[in-house]
């Protein structure tokens, strides 16, 4: 029997579906944007790819991830849905050579994937050099709990079912700090029980990096943007007013 559950891919949706105040605040930029072309960096199974693509029907849609798993998820909901207007790639996003896009967006904190700063400019040079000027670019990242990083483990389990009785647990174990990369390394680990009662396991292991918002800003400005806003959450809280940590969320404006 093939498994319903055969990489961490497959059990993505179910694990983020409660997951949707940032869904959102997309759709509603993309709404005021009234993109022609709009491209989502990251864009993995679908789950802002497939709404806005929806709320867009007029609009080309490409979407950008690195992981082959999770862009072969997507590709097979946009068969499923019957849309015509999404394009999606396994690229990483410097490689990406669209040009007149008119809106960018990199939701669920994207960028904490890129490892330095080195590569940070380089996928915001990009970025820029596929606007059009006047667009803009809505990206998100954790906002560095002080507390947080001060602790030498954080590990967090939950548990979810699907509506076949298939039982997902899953543990998240972020350890292995590098403070002066500011990295750690992130190890999600899954236990996947039938209805049946048999049971497999699932493994992702990688590394992430938080990003300071003094250390974002300058680089921002030096790529060809004009910082528009930066919110602590999804509902329009400045940053520094909402309750701590939060999030970073930048709406930024391509110059020229």
């Amino acid at each position: 029997m093939e498994l319903k559950y055969k990489n961490v891919a497959s059990v993505y949706d179910l694990v983020y579906e409660s997951r949707i105040e940032d869904v959102e605040f997309y759709l509603q930029e993309a709404l005021r944007a009234q993109p022609k072309r709009v491209v989502e960096l990251g864009c993995g199974t679908g789950r802002v790819t497939l709404p806005l693509a929806k709320l867009l029907p007029n609009s080309q849609v490409f979407g950008i991830d690195m992981d082959a798993d999770e862009i072969a998820v997507l590709a097979g909901s946009i068969q499923n849905q019957g849309l015509a207007n999404v394009d999606v790639k396994c690229e990483n996003i410097t490689s990406f050579a669209e040009k007149d896009i008119d809106l960018v967006i990199a939701p669920f904190r994207v960028f904490q994937h890129v490892l330095n700063l080195e590569e940070f400019r380089a996928c915001l040079r990009t970025v820029a050099s596929c606007l059009k000027p006047g667009a803009s670019f809505h990206f998100d990242l954790f906002n560095p709990s002080i507390p947080l990083l001060a602790k030498k483990g954080l590990v967090n389990s939950q548990v979810f079912e699907d509506s076949e009785g298939y039982k997902i647990e899953r543990t998240v174990n972020v350890h292995d700090q590098d403070y002066f990369a500011q990295t750690q390394l992130i190890e999600e680990d899954y236990v996947i029980t039938a209805p049946d009662g048999s049971t497999h396991d699932l493994h992702w292991h990688y590394r992430t990096r938080y990003y300071f918002l003094g250390e974002v800003v300058p680089i921002i400005e030096a790529s060809g943007f004009r910082i528009d806003r930066v919110n602590s959450d999804f509902t329009g809280t400045a940053y520094g007013q909402g309750a701590y940590p939060g999030d970073l969320v930048f709406k930024v404006i391509r110059e020229g």
